[in-house]
């Protein structure tokens, strides 16, 4: 009887120590499953960046602004953008809560881009630079896009006033901003 119990006991030992570890492969399984999947998520919205920008359709949509002294706050993405569809951009700030000159607290500025040059480096990270030709004058952007998407934009005019905005590349057709009017 007494090796009969040593039996069972070594038996329910031994199916623990191989569930434990069946669980620990399963996990790891599931892992490098979930890792794969990302890699796969980022090399298409790798390939979705590309195109847009490419298409020249797209949409910087700002979770920060700065100034040229690196001072940053923390703005709403659907009021502070720049935009670009085919050979039209739009540069937008506001606060939303005051009316300012476009209604949402801040400008909005139209023209014809003018010198768009893309250019990407053996990491994947895109360059962009155009000038916008608006009624306000000459507006300079010098863009730069991770192939996820982050980006930061610098916008200078003729003078050194310099506008950072610091968020996420969309596709045009995928962006989520509101358009204030534009007076200028």
């Amino acid at each position: 009887m007494r090796k009969f119990i040593i039996l069972v006991l070594m038996a329910l030992i031994s199916v623990t120590v191989i569930s434990q570890q069946t669980s620990k492969e399963q996990k790891k399984a599931a892992r490098e499953a979930k890792k794969e999947e990302k890699k796969r998520a980022e090399a298409e919205r790798a390939i979705i960046i590309d195109a847009s920008i490419q298409a020249h359709k797209f949409v910087l949509e700002a979770d920060f602004l700065g100034n040229k002294y690196g001072e940053r706050i923390v703005v709403q993405p659907q009021l502070n953008f720049i935009g670009i569809d085919n050979d039209t951009g739009t540069f937008q700030f506001g606060n939303g809560m005051d009316v300012g000159y476009n209604g949402v607290g801040g400008i909005t500025v139209d023209g014809k881009v003018v010198d768009f040059k893309a250019s990407v480096n053996k990491n994947g990270i895109h360059s962009i630079e155009f000038r916008v030709s608006s009624s306000l004058g000459t507006i300079f952007v010098r863009m730069s896009v991770a192939p996820n998407g982050n980006a930061d934009a610098v916008v200078s005019g003729n003078t050194s006033t310099k506008l950072n905005y610091f968020g996420r590349l969309v596709p045009l057709n995928e962006s989520r901003v509101f358009k204030g009017p534009t007076l200028f």
